[in-house]
């Protein structure tokens, strides 16, 4: 489920997220899916619409704790924990699972408030069908 591809992708989304503060136009996304293509990844009509929900995810949760210090290595740290979470589950868990992936998150230092854990959730579920898509394995 969890390939270089996604790591990959996942690392160019929290730079793109974190580069444009979480505010972007048609073009930016335009430029950023001709960068991941040109990064070796293939991107099919429903791959962007997925990588579109994580960025989206990526981009609610940058705006709910922006306030969080040193914002680009948080948002990396929100993708490894993700794509390890993922990794860790094959991508199916439980309430115990969830609440764990909150708590990794918190000892990273991530501020989480209930606004912050359900744009968690949005990216959990879109980096999931993200990494289920065929181009992504």
């Amino acid at each position: 489920m969890i390939t270089k591809n996604m790591k990959n992708f996942m690392s160019m989304a929290s730079t793109f997220v974190e580069k444009n503060k979480a505010g972007w136009d048609h073009d930016a996304w335009l430029n950023f899916v001709s960068d991941v293509q040109k990064s070796g990844m293939e991107m099919c009509d429903d791959t962007k619409a997925c990588a579109g929900a994580v960025l989206e995810a990526m981009q609610r949760y940058y705006k709910t704790t922006m306030e969080t210090s040193a914002m680009s290595s948080a948002m990396t740290e929100v993708s490894d924990v993700t794509i390890k979470f993922l990794k860790d589950t094959k991508g199916t868990w439980n309430h115990a699972e969830w609440e764990a992936y909150i708590k990794a998150m918190q000892e990273k230092g991530m501020k989480i408030n209930e606004e912050a854990k359900a744009y968690l959730g949005s990216l959990l579920e879109a980096s999931k069908q993200l990494a289920a898509s065929a181009s992504m394995r």
